[in-house]
């Protein structure tokens, strides 16, 4: 009996050992989620508008410029190494959350304002930009408030729930009613407001503004009347997927604690040579920065050199030298009396 036992653990030992050699042998799994993907086939897939200038919008050579997308490129040139390793996919309102879910797209970057409700279908990941909702109609109404713009008909894009749920709030607060009408996207409830279908266009104030400035045949004849009601606008990827959210919520952070830092894609060479020590290692000096989140050692420096820091990306897009000359409101550093603010990256 003592025999058929030893020879029993014996055989289990031995079982035990080949099965521990075999697993060393075997390739490791392989790991899944977006990086892969991305890294696979050499380009990251960004979701855009359909045409916003100063937000995505391709140029007259078709190549896509914009805050948004310049975002999107600093994602490509943080994993890749490269930020013109991105394709842009134009979308609708109601096609953007459904692209992140079935895997169209790594990651959106669109006129998309975080809620609960889109939180829970995909994963939103960092605040881009701080926006309001705004009332779009002409000076010739003579309207100053939304209560006087009761009873007029409103052109909105459907699927964007923000723009409905300002408008339901209005009506309550002000005691009005606005007849709504649908359209597909931001583009077709535009151009029918601006051809007289609508008096009233509601939307994002950014957007707004853009589209006053590069479509109305005369800006001067409209007034934008933007509302209280915050839309914190974000970037987002598909649920589940840790080691993407690391590297997008990541490189935003970057964006933003480089323009608080004085670190631009002008003068980035100069800060990783001679900065000040906390910088030198962020930009690449400090490999640790790298390694903890699986991106090369100069992951950082890449970012800023070839897309710019926060406010590189905002004056280029929006600033007062384009055509949008957005003012920056909340958009602006905390320490100059906006919301935006980095993560420290260590304590």
């Amino acid at each position: 009996m003592d025999s058929r036992a030893a020879r029993l653990r014996v055989a289990t030992a031995l079982a035990g050992l080949a099965a521990i050699l075999l697993a060393g042998c075997a390739p490791p799994p392989k790991e899944r989620g977006a990086v892969p993907r991305m890294v696979g086939r050499d380009y990251v897939t960004c979701g855009a508008s359909q045409g916003i200038t100063g937000l995505s919008r391709p140029d007259e050579k078709g190549v896509w410029r914009g805050f948004d997308v310049d975002v999107c490129r600093a994602f490509a040139a943080a994993l890749l190494g490269d930020a013109k390793k991105i394709r842009f996919i134009p979308l609708n309102a109601a096609q953007r959350l459904p692209a992140v879910q079935t895997g169209e797209i790594d990651v959106l970057s669109r006129t998309t304002t975080v809620t609960f409700t889109r939180d829970m279908a995909i994963r939103f990941v960092a605040v881009t930009q701080f926006d309001t909702d705004v009332l779009i109609f002409r000076r010739a109404l003579g309207a100053a408030t939304p209560k006087d713009l009761d009873g007029r008909t409103v052109c909105l894009q459907s699927g964007g729930s923000s723009a409905d749920n300002t408008l339901t709030r209005v009506e309550t607060d002000e005691k009005i009613h606005f007849e709504r009408v649908y359209f597909d996207s931001t583009i077709t409830a535009r151009d029918a407001y601006f051809s007289g279908r609508c008096d009233v266009y509601v939307t994002d104030g950014f957007l707004g503004a853009s589209q006053v400035a590069t479509v109305a045949r005369n800006p001067a004849e409209h007034t934008l009347l933007y509302l209280d009601h915050l839309l914190p606008q974000g970037v987002a990827i598909s649920r589940g997927d840790d080691r993407w959210f690391d590297v997008v919520r990541w490189t935003v952070n970057l964006l933003i604690w480089a323009e608080q830092n004085g670190v631009t894609q002008a003068n980035v060479d100069e800060q990783r040579r001679s900065g000040p020590a906390d910088v030198r290692r962020v930009l690449g000096g400090d490999p640790a920065f790298g390694r903890a989140i699986g991106l090369d050692a100069d992951w950082a420096y890449q970012v800023i050199k070839q897309v710019g820091n926060y406010g590189d990306i905002w004056d280029r897009n929006l600033g007062p030298a384009t055509r949008i000359k957005a003012d920056r409101r909340l958009n602006k550093p905390y320490k100059e009396g906006g919301l935006q603010f980095p993560f420290p990256w260590d304590v």
